[in-house]
C-alpha cells in the first residue's frame, strides 16, 4: 500500500497540467463491480475504446468530490493501473473503513473520466468474535472467511492503546494466533488486571486490519470487592466553589465494570458536616462546600456496590480552604518508574495506584509507561495526564498546557490555583551503555567512560533537554520548574573522593546527566539535604539485584527530582514492604525495579497576595526493585523489534513501528 500510495501522489500531482481544460467527456467506456475472492479487495471490470498503459482506476470516499470535475482534489484512497481495452482490476481496501465509496476509470495517468463513477460499499466486518472468561485464559470464539496463518486476537486496554483506526497504536497486552476460517483460541490474562476494562481485536495478516468488531471484555476480580485504599484524601477544595472528584477506578476485585457507588453512614459529626457531599453512582464526588467551612475537612463514607451483590467501603476526606487562600499548601511530587509498566509484578495496578495515593502525590512523573499506563493509572483515580512513548506525568491538578515532547522527555504546564503554575518536565534517558557497569566489570578510563555516556545518547539528550527548559528556567522565579526522571546515570554529587569506596575505587566523575542540570541552575532535591553521600547515598538501583554473572551489583542513585525556585528542608530514604531479591518478585508489594522518588513542597501566600511554592518539607527516596517476568519477556512472530537490557529491562512490541528501549 506504501507504494501505491506514492505512486498515487505522484500520479495525482502530474496531473495538475490539466486541471485547466474542460473537454467533453467521452463516456463510450464502461465501469462496474465484478465479483471478489480475495479478503480485503474489491474487483472492478472495464471496458474502453481508449486503451493506455495509464488508464487507472482510483477509489474515493463518497463523501469527498474526488475527481468530479475531472481535476485533481485529493489523492486516491486506493488504485490499480488498467490498462487494457477491457479487463478486471483488484484494489485493495484494506486500509477502508466500513461505508460508501466511488471508484473512477480515469485517462492516461489524469483525471479525465473514461466512464460513469460506480458507488459501492466496504460491508461491515465479516467475521466474528466472542469471549468465554476463564481465570488465567480468556478463550475467544472467532470466525471469518478469511483465514490466514498470521491472523490473530490482541487485547487492549478500553480506554485507548489499540488500532482503532485499524492501524498500529501501541502494543498488545497479550494476543495469540486464530488460523482458521472458525475456531475456539485461548489467550493467556494472568497479568491483565482485575476489574479493568478492556477491548479484544480480530486482526488480518499479522496486522491491524479488523476481522471484525470489537468486543469490550473485563478479567473478573478474586477475592471480596474492596477498595484498594481504606482512606482517601482528595485534592483540596474551597469554601463556596465547585468541587468535584472521581473515586470509580480505586475498587480492587470487581467482577465487571457495573459496581455502582453511593454515600454511606457517617458518624453524627461527620454527618453534621458532609450534607453539601453527592455521589453519582459511577462514582463521581461532586458538591460546594458551605459558608464557614474552612479550614477544616469534610469526611463521609462511600459506598460500593458489586453486581453480585458485594459491598465496600472506603472514608474520604475533602480538605477545605478559606476563600482568599490558597489553595495547595503542599505539593508532593514523586518520580516514578513503572518498570515496563509494572507488569512483571502480580496485581501491579492496584500496587501502584496504593503506593500513589498513600504517598499523597499530587504530580508523578513516570517512565516505562509506554502502552499508556499513565493514561490507566489517571483514569482511575481520575487525574489530568499526559502521555509520551515513554515517559507520562500524572497530576490531581489540571494541566493548562502541554509543551512539544523533545526527545526522551517531556512537560506540561500545571496550574495549582488561578494565577499560581508550575512547569513540570520528567525524562528517561538512554540505558546502554551503563557508565556504572564501564568502571565496575569492563574497567575502562574515564575518558571512554565519557565516550559511552555519548554513545548511550544520554549527553546528547541531557543537552537537548536543558536547552529547550531554558526559558522555563528563565521564568523560575514566577513559575517554578520540577525536573523528575529515571536518567540512567548516577550523580557527580555522589561519585566523589570520599565514596570512591563504594564505586569501584572511582573517585569524582563529572556524570554530564547531572553536571548539566546542576550547571544549568537546577538543585537536586535530595543532595540538597544529605550533602554527605557517604552517610546518605539514597540508592535507587537497585536494592534486589545483588549479583551480576556472580559480581556484585553496583548500587546508585540514578532517578532524580531537580528543582529551580523551590527548597527542600527534609528528605529520607524508604523502602516500602520487604521486596524479595529476583527471580522472586512476582509477589513483591512494591510494583518496580526501581525507587521512587518523593519531594513535598509547601505553598504560602506571598505579599502580593498571590501563592507559588516557596520551599519543600520532605523527600524521600523509595528504594525498591523486583525482577524482570520470564514470560513478559517472549518475542512475537508479527513484525516487531525489541530492545533489552539483560540486567535492567526487557521488552517486546507488537510492530516495528514501536522499538522498545526499556531501562531499569
Amino acid at each position: 500500500m506504501d507504494d501505491f500510495a506514492a505512486a498515487a501522489r505522484g500520479m495525482d500531482e502530474k496531473n495538475g497540467l490539466q486541471e485547466g481544460s474542460h473537454i467533453k467527456r467521452d463516456m463510450s467506456g464502461s465501469l462496474g463491480l465484478a465479483p471478489t475472492s480475495i479478503a480485503f479487495h474489491q474487483s472492478f471490470n472495464y471496458a474502453t475504446t481508449r486503451a493506455h498503459k495509464e488508464n487507472w482506476v482510483g477509489i474515493y470516499s463518497s463523501s469527498s468530490t474526488g475527481p468530479d470535475n475531472e481535476t485533481h482534489t485529493e489523492d486516491s484512497l486506493s488504485w490499480e493501473y488498467a490498462s487494457d481495452e477491457k479487463g478486471t482490476v483488484q484494489l485493495s481496501t484494506a486500509n477502508l473503513p466500513p461505508g460508501q465509496y466511488k471508484a473512477y476509470f480515469l485517462a492516461n495517468g489524469g483525471y479525465k473520466w473514461l466512464a460513469q463513477p460506480v458507488e459501492f460499499k466496504v460491508a461491515n466486518l465479516w467475521g466474528s468474535i466472542s469471549v468465554s472468561n476463564s481465570d488465567p485464559v480468556l478463550t475467544f470464539i472467532y470466525s471469518t472467511p478469511h483465514a490466514d496463518s498470521q491472523n490473530w486476537i490482541g487485547i487492549y486496554y478500553s480506554f485507548g492503546g489499540g488500532p482503532e483506526s485499524q492501524k498500529f497504536n501501541s502494543s498488545s497486552l497479550a494476543w495469540a494466533f486464530a488460523p482458521n476460517e472458525k475456531g475456539t483460541v485461548k489467550v493467556d490474562a494472568s497479568n491483565l488486571q482485575p476489574g479493568l476494562g478492556y477491548r479484544a481485536f480480530f486482526l488480518a495478516k499479522g496486522g491491524y486490519k479488523w476481522l471484525a468488531s470489537p468486543i469490550d471484555i473485563v478479567k473478573p476480580g478474586e477475592g471480596p470487592l474492596r477498595f484498594i485504599v481504606d482512606g482517601l484524601t482528595t485534592h483540596n477544595s474551597r469554601e463556596g466553589e465547585p468541587f468535584r472528584a472521581t473515586i470509580g477506578g480505586l475498587l480492587e476485585n470487581p467482577r465487571d465494570t457495573d459496581s455502582k457507588f453511593a454515600k454511606g453512614k457517617s458518624n453524627a459529626t461527620d454527618a453534621s458536616t458532609n450534607g453539601w457531599i453527592k455521589i453519582s453512582s459511577d462514582g463521581t464526588i461532586s458538591g460546594t462546600p458551605p459558608t464557614a467551612s474552612g479550614n477544616s475537612t469534610t469526611k463521609f463514607v462511600v459506598e460500593a456496590l458489586g453486581s453480585d451483590g458485594s459491598t465496600a467501603e472506603m472514608t474520604v476526606s475533602i480538605p477545605v480552604v478559606p476563600p482568599g487562600e490558597p489553595m495547595v499548601k503542599e505539593l508532593t511530587v514523586l518520580s516514578f518508574n513503572l518498570w515496563l509498566g509494572g507488569t512483571p509484578v502480580k496485581n501491579y495496578h492496584a500496587k501502584q495506584i496504593r503506593f500513589i495515593t498513600k504517598a499523597g502525590a499530587d504530580i508523578v512523573g513516570l517512565q516505562e509507561s509506554t502502552g499508556g499506563h499513565a493514561i490507566r493509572l489517571a483514569k482511575a483515580m481520575g487525574w489530568d495526564y499526559w502521555q509520551g512513548d515513554d515517559v507520562g506525568i500524572i497530576s490531581r491538578y489540571p494541566m493548562v498546557e502541554q509543551y512539544a515532547p523533545v526527545e526522551r522527555a517531556g512537560a506540561v504546564r500545571i496550574a495549582l490555583d488561578e494565577g499560581h503554575e508550575i512547569n513540570f518536565w520528567n525524562c528517561h534517558l538512554g540505558y546502554t551503555p551503563y557508565g556504572p557497569y564501564d568502571f565496575c566489570f569492563d574497567h575502562l578510563s574515564p575518558d571512554e567512560v565519557l565516550q559511552n555516556e555519548a554513545k548511550s545518547r544520554r549527553t546528547p539528550q541531557i543537552v537537548n533537554i536543558m536547552k529547550n527548559m531554558q526559558d522555563h528556567l528563565s521564568r523560575s522565579s514566577n513559575t517554578p520548574v520540577i525536573f523528575t526522571g529515571d536518567f540512567n546515570a548516577p550523580s557527580h554529587l555522589d561519585w566523589t573522593n570520599a565514596t570512591k569506596e563504594l564505586h569501584c575505587g572511582t573517585g569524582y566523575f563529572p556524570w554530564p546527566t547531572s553536571k548539566h542540570p546542576i550547571d544549568a541552575g537546577l538543585i537536586d532535591s535530595f543532595r540538597e539535604i544529605h550533602s554527605d553521600p557517604l552517610d546518605k547515598p539514597g540508592i535507587t538501583w537497585s536494592p534486589i539485584y545483588l549479583e551480576n554473572e556472580g559480581r556484585a551489583e553496583p548500587k546508585d542513585r540514578i532517578d532524580f527530582i531537580y528543582h529551580k525556585g523551590l527548597k527542600t528542608r527534609s528528605s529520607e530514604a524508604v523502602v516500602i514492604g520487604q521486596p524479595k531479591a529476583q527471580p522472586d518478585h512476582y509477589n513483591n508489594e512494591w510494583p518496580s525495579d526501581h525507587a521512587a522518588v518523593k519531594t513535598v513542597f509547601r505553598v504560602e501566600k506571598n505579599e502580593a497576595g498571590s501563592s507559588r511554592v516557596l520551599q519543600g518539607i520532605m523527600g524521600a527516596t523509595v528504594a525498591v526493585t523486583v525482577a524482570c517476568a520470564s514470560w513478559f519477556v517472549g518475542k512475537c512472530v508479527r513484525k516487531r523489534k525489541s530492545d533489552s537490557d539483560s540486567r535492567k529491562a526487557g521488552t517486546s512490541s507488537d510492530s516495528d513501528e514501536s522499538s522498545g528501549d526499556v531501562s531499569g
